[in-house]
Formats: structure tokens, C-alpha cells, sequence
């Protein structure tokens, strides 16, 4: 979206951007709630119910969304309009200076942000999974091994992974086995993804700690070999982003060092390892899975979390490794603005 005709438009017609604005951001969230209510819609904005009816009724006459008994849907005519819409909401909110800036100040080619805070509206979680969904797919290509880790954000994307024609492509998981969450552990989404993209997957029978000893016992196993080694051959990593305090209780360290960590100013966790906010590596993992060290060079990273509490951790985690693309939300994004321009 041009920022010179933004601001035009702000300047000559700044009763008619308004109006504009507000029919676009409707029917960008009808696309993520629907079906929804208009009552449900108006709590979900903080507008009025009335607002909320009048651009609807507008919407419906332009042949845009379909009303019945169960609420608010996309026409299929919405396709026309929905991602110029996307595009026209994020640029009147400021999130595509916002991208750009974060660019500017994080080892980062691409920088995506969702609307709103993860971390007060869960259907945040999604919308990042269907931002991040829909640039992976454009970033595979037809013989690339892809690895992924698990969590909630990474779960969110495997669920908005469409694939109009089935794409060759390897999946595995980057990590063993975590937690008793099994759905959202790396190799269900492997499979998940896998499925989604019409491609193949690996998986990787093993928890997620293990000592060297046990661990070189189970190497040879011809499956455990041959997705480790996939592994160090990906061509794209997908990876969610842990806050260091979350990560350390999900994982129940050891209280000596638990404090150890704090002591030295863990932030964020990626992959089992811990960083501070200067992306320093305060202890590495003995988790089993990828070991960044031993990628490819080309190999491109992504990542995808949410929610205002992920600042620091986030930015620990870029500031140690250059990614080609994060995905975020509003909240996140615009509290880490703040701490890097302090």
C-alpha cells in the first residue's frame, strides 16, 4: 500500500478514509470469526453494535458477506477485496512503518505483525498462524526439507496451511518429544504440515532430553539417523519462541539453575537453549534435535510468535540468529519497538 496515497487521502477525504477503514477492518475480522455475530463482532472491535449493523448491511448490498441464523460469512466475491483490505487495514493502523522499522533494527529480511495482542485475544494466535501460513507456503519449493518445532503458535500455522496443488516437500520435526500436549509436540505438526502441503514427513521416536550415551545408543537406529540428518540438510526451519521464565518451568529445571539463569539475564528460549536480550547464549541445549551450528548456510529461518510478553524473548532470540523471516502480533511488536529504541 503506497504511503503517499494514505496520506492523500487522509488530507482530502479524511471522512471518507474513516468510513473505508472501518469496512475493511470489518470485513478482514468477519474473515477470521466467521461465522460470526454482530454482537460478538462489536465486543471483539470495541465499537458499537449499531456501527457494527450499518457496515454490514453496506457490505451484504455490495455482495461481500452473507447473513443467516449463524451470523456473518465471507461471500465468495470477498476473495476480490479481502487482501487489499488486509493491506489497507494493517498500512491506517501503522503496523507497515511498523514492519519496516523493526527490519531496520533486528537481524531480519521480512517482518510480519498480526493486529492486536496474543497475549488478550486469543483469535490473535490464529490470525499470526494464517499470516505465517500462507508466507511459508510461498517461501517452499518443490524438494525442500522442512523442519518444525512444536507449541501453540507453530500449531496455529499447521492449521491454516492450505495447499491448492500437493508440494514435494520433506517434513521434520526440529525437536524430540516435549511435555504431555502430544497435539502440539513437533512430531504430530510434522505430520499435520506434511499432510497439509501433500508432502512426505519423518519422525523422530525420541523424548526430548536424553543423556549423550543414550542418545549415541539410539543414533544408530537407521530412523533415528536418517531424520537427524534430514535435519542438518533443511532448507527452511519453522520454530515458535519461548520466553526464558515460561520455558525453564515448562522444562523444570533445576533450581540452582534456574537461578543461574535469571542471575544472568535469561530472556527467551529456542530450541532448549536460553539467550539474554543482547542474544547471547547463556546455556546451550542437550535437548535432542537440530543444532543450529551444523546448518546449512542457505538454510532460512522462521519464526512465529505472539503476545506482549514474548518482547524480550524474541528479540534475544534474532539478536543470536539472523532469520529470514518473524511473524508477530501488534503487541509484541510495539512493545519491542519500544525497548529497542530506549
Amino acid at each position: 500500500m503506497d504511503p503517499g496515497f494514505i496520506t492523500l487521502m487522509r488530507k482530502l477525504a479524511p471522512d471518507l478514509i474513516d468510513e473505508i477503514t472501518r469496512r475493511a477492518l470489518i470485513l478482514e475480522r468477519i474473515a477470521a470469526l466467521q461465522p460470526v455475530g454482530r454482537r460478538q463482532l462489536a465486543a471483539k472491535l470495541n465499537l458499537p453494535e449499531r456501527e457494527i449493523r450499518n457496515t454490514a448491511a453496506i457490505l451484504k448490498d455490495l455482495g461481500y458477506i452473507d447473513l443467516d441464523a449463524s451470523g456473518m460469512s465471507l461471500s465468495g466475491k470477498a476473495d476480490e477485496v479481502l487482501e487489499t483490505s488486509r493491506a489497507f487495514s494493517k498500512a491506517m493502523s501503522g503496523l507497515t512503518e511498523t514492519e519496516k522499522r523493526l527490519c531496520e533494527l533486528l537481524p531480519a529480511d521480512r517482518v510480519l505483525i498480526a493486529p492486536g495482542n496474543a497475549d488478550e485475544d486469543e483469535q490473535v494466535l490464529a490470525d499470526v498462524g494464517r499470516l505465517c501460513a500462507s508466507k511459508l507456503r510461498s517461501i517452499l519449493m518443490s524438494g525442500n526439507t522442512l523442519a518444525v518445532t512444536g507449541g501453540r503458535t507453530i500449531a496455529a500455522v499447521a492449521r491454516s496451511l492450505q495447499s491448492p496443488t500437493p508440494l514435494n516437500v520433506m517434513v521434520v520435526p526440529a525437536r524430540g518429544g516435549l511435555g504431555r500436549s502430544v497435539e502440539i509436540q513437533a512430531n504430530t505438526l510434522a505430520e499435520e504440515i506434511a499432510g497439509k502441503l501433500g508432502g512426505h514427513y519423518r519422525l523422530i521416536h525420541l523424548p526430548d532430553t536424553m543423556d549423550a550415551a543414550a542418545l549415541q545408543e539410539m543414533m544408530k537406529l537407521p530412523e533415528v539417523s536418517e531424520a537427524m540428518e534430514l535435519l542438518e540438510r533443511a532448507d527452511v526451519i519453522l520454530h515458535g519462541i519461548g520466553t526464558a521464565s515460561e520455558m525453564m518451568k515448562q522444562r523444570r529445571l533445576p533450581h540452582t539453575t534456574v537461578s543461574k539463569l535469571i542471575s544472568e539475564g535469561a530472556k527467551g528460549e529456542s530450541f532448549g537453549a536460553y539467550y539474554d536480550l543482547d542474544g547471547r547464549c547463556l546455556m546451550e541445549s542437550t535437548n535432542v534435535g537440530v543444532d543450529l551450528a551444523r546448518l546449512k548456510p542457505t538454510c532460512e529461518m522462521v519464526a512465529a510468535a505472539a503476545g506482549a510478553s514474548k518482547a524480550e524473548a524474541i528479540i534475544a532470540i534474532l539478536r543470536h540468529t539472523r532469520h529470514y523471516l518473524l511473524v508477530t502480533d501488534q503487541g509484541a511488536a510495539e512493545r519491542m519497538l519500544r525497548i529497542l529504541t530506549e
